[in-house]
């Protein structure tokens, strides 16, 4: 069954001495708000993530990283070549997919369908009209993904590093010599993502309460499994889902925004997590204005993580009295 109630997500995770996101038109540089300093971090970056232990874990999904085209991956599910089936069917094929994938269902897409072969008409002179209706199929399928996330932006301004250093083999045998290698990495990077679960689009892609489970498990556990050179010290450590009435349409927006690092330290001195605070007054004070129209508020939070309220200690089981509770996975 489809869910029923809107949510809104913050997801905060940070990386030392990495790469959060290269861009690779820019040789493959951490990306940045060149006029904040402010690390930036693509949406599709944290679907990857999620996709990517959504397949360790045994769920099926159509964007899996493979270089193939829609229309294969489409029909080693179907069976057929969706291009060769009837344009009536495509409800029927729809639905298939997302009952298969929950990448689907969860952030949807374009599927372009194109005939592998064309056929070669035996007669030139053939009109135009016939050609069309050979050619005839399903030549796309779109879903609007539920859930939408924004760029990601760090919570401070960052503080690039340029590092070089020889290669492990040489670029050429005869010239015995090894080449060089170059990389840019932060030294650290506290990160906010900003999402929301829109529950009427999730009626369409049958997008049920399973489905988040799995996907808040698998950006917990999927950031930290992200052992890789410019990943390995990536971690989770703080999620809210703050979950709305059923029946409304109403979410608040921005909760991203209601968090602020707090230091002594100039943002590019921070090393982790232990040189700052999060201060959570302006969120608790978005929260207790709308409560009338929150169901739940659900967390995952790292221990090592500190809040603060108006400067003081806070536990963020108070965020929101009486309707706060950890977010089991």
């Amino acid at each position: 069954m489809a869910i029923k109630n809107r949510h809104e997500i913050v997801f905060v995770y940070d990386v030392k001495d990495g790469n959060p996101n290269g861009d690779p038109m820019d040789s493959n540089k951490p990306r940045l708000d060149i006029t904040t300093g402010v690390n930036i971090v693509s949406d599709v970056r944290l679907k990857r993530t999620i996709r990517d232990h959504l397949q360790d874990t045994k769920s099926d999904i159509f964007i899996n990283g493979e270089a193939v085209t829609a229309t294969k991956r489409a029909a080693a599910v179907l069976g057929e070549d969706p291009t060769k089936m009837n344009p009536e069917n495509t409800s029927v094929v729809s639905k298939n997919l997302l009952n298969k994938f929950i990448d689907l269902r969860l952030f949807g897409g374009t599927l372009a369908f194109k005939s592998e072969k064309k056929e070669k008409s035996s007669d030139e002179s053939e009109s135009k009209d016939k050609k069309k209706k050979k050619e005839k199929g399903i030549s796309s399928i779109t879903y609007t993904g539920p859930v939408q996330f924004r760029f990601g932006r760090s919570v401070h301004a960052v503080d690039p590093v340029f590092t070089q250093g020889t290669a492990a083999f040489v670029s050429q045998e005869e010239k015995g010599q090894r080449s060089f290698r170059e990389e840019w990495t932060l030294n650290y990077s506290c990160i906010a993502f900003y999402g929301v679960v829109n529950q009427n689009t999730a009626e369409k892609t049958l997008l049920s309460d399973e489905d988040l489970k799995k996907m808040f498990e698998a950006m917990w556990d999927g950031t930290k499994d992200l052992i890789t050179r410019s990943k390995m010290e990536q971690l989770p450590r703080l999620l809210i889902d703050v979950v709305y009435n059923e029946g409304g349409n109403f979410h608040i927006g921005e909760l991203d925004k209601a968090i602020e690092l707090k230091s002594d330290l100039p943002d590019e001195k921070i090393r982790g997590i232990e040189d700052f605070a999060l201060e959570v007054s302006k969120l608790k004070e978005l929260l207790d204005t709308y409560k009338d129209k929150i169901k739940e508020v659900r967390y995952m939070i790292d221990s090592r993580l500190k809040l603060t309220l108006d400067a003081g200690e806070f536990m963020i089981e108070d965020l929101l009295p009486g309707k706060t509770k950890y977010l089991e996975k």
